[in-house]
């Protein structure tokens, strides 16, 4: 199997933190902490390295073995727990995104299409990513997040112009909501508890995703306070996607006043790539769970399962973004009790010991 770079597991980290993270939080997050809700996603960055940390002391038990290896060979029980548990949650997770990126398509792009049509389309690109394996992936995410990425450093060269200073104070009013828009952040963050596992046969180590970590909170951080200082507190939640109400103000002429394209184009592959990274994880789990399954010929069951389940979970757009409220509550507590858990239970064999 070829080796996955520094550079890939960055990049998928930093999709992890992005893709998603940037839409829906930002609401709860805003009514939380009004003008000091951008400190919700520097707390929220800062907090989600205590567990992978922990994954982290539990790797460096097993040396030169894959954390991966080390549940499925020699703890065969405990790692199908936790595989199981990591399945129910990205299941939701994937269904979740497959929803929400056909309700934002349907919204501003494409009003007449069919959902199934679009969420079909979605799906089918995920499972070509499934079938090209996690090398090209990631070698994919190298090519697409850094496009986004960029563009999103230059939001505050293209709005300082539009900015009203006067939305952000006064500073940390309300200690106690930043904790909460935190909370709500951490939802989404706790989704780089992937990483650890992701790649079956390559050793986790923390500090080889912390660029990519850093990178993501200074993304979020600089497109929640776009957002704070343009419409600020009160007509920022008022949106259903705020970023993409951001970046329809970018007007640096008059031939060129609809960036708002050019951007959701960079940003469209690589939420489809996050889809595609997480149906593969899926594919991982159902074939370690059941060895007799064909981890890329279950691709496109699990997908059209997902699909399914995207427009059965979530009656409209609206409950995609209520999500939000209740996500650190399931995949936080995920991201919490897992690592304890490994940290109890996962250590090698006396005779690997010595």
């Amino acid at each position: 199997m070829a080796q996955i770079s520094k550079l890939q597991s960055n990049m998928i980290a930093l999709m992890l933190m992005v893709s998603i993270a940037i839409k829906h939080p930002p609401v709860p997050m805003i009514l939380a902490a009004r003008q000091d809700a951008w400190m919700g996603y520097i707390v929220a960055g800062t907090f989600v390295l205590l567990p992978l940390w922990i994954m982290d002391l539990v790797q460096r038990r097993f040396r030169d073995v894959s954390l991966w290896d080390a549940l499925v060979t020699r703890r065969p029980w405990l790692g199908r727990v936790v595989l199981l548990l990591y399945g129910v949650v990205f299941f939701f997770t994937i269904a979740h995104d497959i929803r929400f990126m056909i309700s934002l398509i349907n919204i501003y792009l494409l009003p007449m299409t069919p959902l199934v049509v679009l969420a079909g389309s979605a799906v089918f690109t995920a499972v070509l990513f499934v079938k090209s394996g996690i090398v090209a992936t990631a070698r994919a995410a190298v090519v697409l997040v850094p496009t986004f990425v960029v563009m999103v450093f230059f939001l505050p060269v293209l709005l300082t112009g539009q900015a009203r200073w006067e939305f952000l104070s006064p500073v940390l009013e309300s200690p106690l909501g930043v904790a909460e828009a935190s909370f709500y952040a951490f939802g989404h963050f706790a989704e780089l508890m992937l990483m650890p596992l992701l790649f079956a046969r390559r050793t986790f180590r923390l500090a080889e995703i912390f660029p990519g970590i850093a990178v993501g909170i200074a993304v979020t951080t600089i497109l929640i306070l776009g957002e704070l200082v343009l419409f600020g507190p009160e007509l920022s939640t008022m949106f259903w996607d705020p970023p993409y109400e951001l970046i329809r103000q970018l007007r640096m002429t008059d031939f060129l006043d609809r960036l708002d394209m050019a951007i959701a184009a960079a940003w469209m592959p690589t939420a489809l790539l996050k889809i595609g990274v997480t149906l593969l994880f899926l594919c991982q789990v159902a074939n370690a769970l059941m060895p007799d399954i064909d981890a890329k010929l279950a691709a496109a069951p699990i997908g059209l399962l997902a699909l399914a389940c995207a427009l059965w979970f979530f009656d409209s757009s609206v409950q995609v973004g209520e999500t939000t409220e209740s996500r650190p509550f399931f995949i936080g507590t995920f991201a919490l009790l897992v690592p304890l858990l490994l940290l109890a239970l996962l250590r090698p064999r006396r005779a690997e010991n010595t």
